[in-house]
């Protein structure tokens, strides 16, 4: 990815004067401009300014006004390097007309290879973001406040309706939310420590959310019927879209830092491929013309006006190439909408039905593959078929959640006082319901999962091996016995 992008509402109050304020700190603070000190021109007074250093560093401002205030105002920065590289930051400032929704900022940053031999690399959030959200420009987007910092959800009422919203991709309107399911009270898949810096790191572009407890998430799962994320997963949940991804640790993330990592190269890039509702520098650059066409018509000579003209065809140049860059990076990024380790699309798994847990449908076409090859001599398998289904075997593998769930079945029916109580909660959080309480527990699928098979569990204890068969009855009824590798 050759561009990063983000945009975020900020607050109305800000002007003109602190938006260019910011932007001469942020070159200020940086080691390597010369741009402020070596330009020959500094008249940052109207609506246009063009300052060049001699290393060839160039910053540029532009202004749409409206009267007494700004439309938008923004800045394109130019830094090369040594390696023959251009690294280039926007930011525009738009406010809304109508006033009916917040003022916007949108920044982007862009590695840009000079030369055939050149190569470019990957851009970083810049670092005007950061004293952006430290000095407060940050609004409201939907039910969070823009901040570096994780929103640790209370467990009660308020904390599940939350997390109710960012499932069902309603709790934001312009940045992603990284939901940090819990493996128990207070614990997480990563430290509290990564937590924090995933969220600072992460500020300006996604909100971190972490759910407080295990119990939290299968309450939640009742809400949402299922489409939570839990035991330690993080999903990445989009405005209007939901849940695009699911991370864990498994086989390709083996630890917390590779964890924390992937979440935060994968919400970077969902968040710089969103659609824009903010401008970018060709907006402006294309808005500033034309109004200055407009309104200066009288006064330009036809020299000047045509001058304007060649600017505008140079900005809409530059668009068709920008798209391009967008469009040749689409087939390698569009991946990240799909899950690492199972079979099946988010998307497709929803038009299905409701999964016992995350993963299940995968789970059993990939026991289903599995089953096939085994027999594939005996049913004259050809050897294409054959390799297909091995490389798709290879390439992926059973949920953690399917281990998940055998381990909570064994731990209900290890003492024979509780395992009736105890295996009615697990089944409760896994599609059943409880239809009878005679002599015997009668468990029944829920409504939309159809296919699962009633489950009676005894009210008198049982020994030892009574209890073991029991637990592997059920994990058979249930057909997760199959998916181990």
């Amino acid at each position: 990815m050759s561009i990063f992008a983000s945009e975020f509402p900020v607050k109305r109050k800000i002007n003109r004067a602190e938006f260019v304020s910011q932007v001469l700190a942020w070159l200020r603070g940086n080691n390597f401009s010369r741009v402020l000190d070596e330009a020959k021109s500094r008249d940052l007074d109207g609506t246009f300014a063009h300052l060049k250093a001699e290393n060839g560093e160039e910053l540029i401002f532009r202004e749409l006004p409206d009267g007494a205030a700004s439309v938008a105002i923004g800045f394109r920065h130019d830094m090369p390097d040594e390696e023959g590289r251009l690294w280039r930051t926007e930011a525009v400032l738009v406010g809304q007309r109508d006033r009916k929704g917040p003022d916007l900022i949108r920044l982007r940053t862009q590695c840009i290879a000079t030369g055939p031999t050149v190569r470019a690399d990957v851009p970083k959030k810049p670092y005007l973001i950061k004293t952006l959200i430290k000095d407060g420009w940050g609004e409201e987007d939907g039910l969070f406040a823009i901040s570096d910092s994780p929103i640790w959800l209370a467990d009660d009422q308020e904390g599940l309706e939350i997390a109710s919203a960012v499932t069902n991709a309603t709790a934001t309107n312009y940045l992603p939310v990284v939901y940090i399911s819990a493996t128990a009270s207070s614990k997480w898949a990563m430290s509290k420590a990564i937590i924090e810096k995933l969220a600072y790191e992460l500020g300006g572009i996604a909100h971190v959310v972490v759910e407080p407890s295990r119990a939290f998430s299968f309450t939640l799962r009742e809400i949402t019927h299922g489409v939570n994320v839990y035991g330690g997963s993080v999903g990445i949940s989009v405005p209007k879209h939901g849940m695009l991804r699911q991370l864990f640790i498994g086989r390709t993330l083996p630890d917390e830092d590779a964890l924390h990592r992937e979440v935060r190269v994968v919400s970077t890039a969902i968040r710089s491929q969103m659609a824009s509702e903010g401008w970018d520098w060709i907006d402006l650059q294309e808005a500033s013309l034309r109004d200055q066409r407009t309104r200066e018509r009288n006064r330009l000579s036809t020299q000047d006006i045509e001058a304007i003209y060649l600017e505008e065809i140079k900005a809409k140049e530059e668009r068709i190439k920008d798209l391009e860059l967008q469009l040749s990076e689409r087939p390698i990024t569009a991946s990240i909408s799909r899950d690492e380790e199972t079979l099946l699309d988010i998307e497709f798994v929803k038009r299905i039905g409701a999964e016992i847990y995350p993963g299940e449908f995968s789970d059993r076409v990939r026991a289903s593959i599995k089953d096939c090859l085994a027999r594939s001599e005996n049913d004259g398998l050809d050897k294409r078929s054959f390799r297909i289904l091995d490389e798709l075997l290879k390439a992926t593998s059973f949920s953690d959640s399917a281990t998940e769930l055998r381990e909570e079945l064994k731990r209900a029916t290890k003492d024979p006082k509780k395992v009736a109580s105890r295996l009615q909660d697990v089944l409760k959080r896994h599609g059943y319901a409880e239809k009878s309480d005679n002599k015997h527990i009668r468990m029944e699928p829920k409504a939309g999962f159809e296919g699962l098979d009633s489950i009676t569990l005894p009210k008198t204890p049982s020994d030892h091996r009574g209890l073991k068969n029991l637990c592997k009855q059920i994990e058979k009824t249930l057909g997760i016995n199959k998916f181990s590798e």
